[in-house]
């Protein structure tokens, strides 16, 4: 238990001592469980040095019955992320984040249909954004390949299966979670991201998981 204990804590030293871990946070907004992992990484954030990439995911794509063709507006997130994808386009990591953020609040904090055109605009406007963006994103078709083209790194880098996948900014490993309950605060944040960060760096782990049925899943605010 103490060389357990010790590697820890050696492990945890050169952790803190490094240069700004940058990591690819793929998620689709739809999604309650990336939106409790974002919530995560952002606190983790305040108190360990590390960068995020906001990446797309659909799982309109993942859950697609072959040979049928989506409406690009309508079905899944299609409107949500697109609009994401131009204001990253815009705006740069900053803005999706805020545009995110401000997206996940309403859907899973106010428990508000991420489909309806007007909650995405208050999404917008609430993230510094003109809310015309959304509709400038439906117009322009090139935001559905910016979406693709994010979701289809994930799978071909990653092999990734759904969201939230996390993977460090080269690497060719990446993860399906934390899937977590509640969203920990402080040094307990700290903590989950040191034992992530170092799974993040072992090619032969592949799946470590419970039942998380017991759990309830109420709405979570930003």
């Amino acid at each position: 238990m103490a060389i357990l204990e010790q590697g820890r804590v050696d492990y945890l030293m050169v952790t803190k001592a490094n240069a700004p871990a940058t990591i690819n946070f793929h998620f689709d907004p739809l999604c309650p469980l990336a939106w409790r992992t974002a919530l995560w990484v952002r606190e983790a954030r305040k108190e360990r040095p590390i960068d995020v990439n906001w990446r797309l995911f659909s799982l309109e794509v993942v859950n697609r019955k072959e040979g049928t063709t989506p409406n690009f507006r309508t079905d899944g997130s299609w409107a949500a992320e697109r609009t994401l994808a131009l204001a990253r386009r815009q705006g740069g990591n900053e803005a999706i984040e805020r545009l995110y953020v401000a997206m996940g609040d309403a859907a899973h904090g106010r428990k508000e249909s991420l489909k309806d055109l007007n909650v995405l605009r208050a999404a917008a406007e609430q993230a510094g954004l003109n809310p015309e963006i959304v509709d400038e994103a439906l117009a322009d078709e090139s935001t559905i390949n910016d979406v693709l083209s994010d979701h289809e790194e994930a799978v071909s880098r990653y092999h990734a299966f759904g969201v939230p996948t996390i993977a460090f900014e080269g690497s060719n490993v990446g993860f399906y979670g934390p899937i977590i309950n509640t969203v920990p605060k402080g040094e307990e944040a700290a903590e989950l991201w040191d034992y992530t960060s170092w799974a993040l760096g072992q090619p032969n782990l592949f799946e470590l998981k419970r039942d998380r049925a017991q759990a309830k899943w109420g709405p979570v605010p930003a």
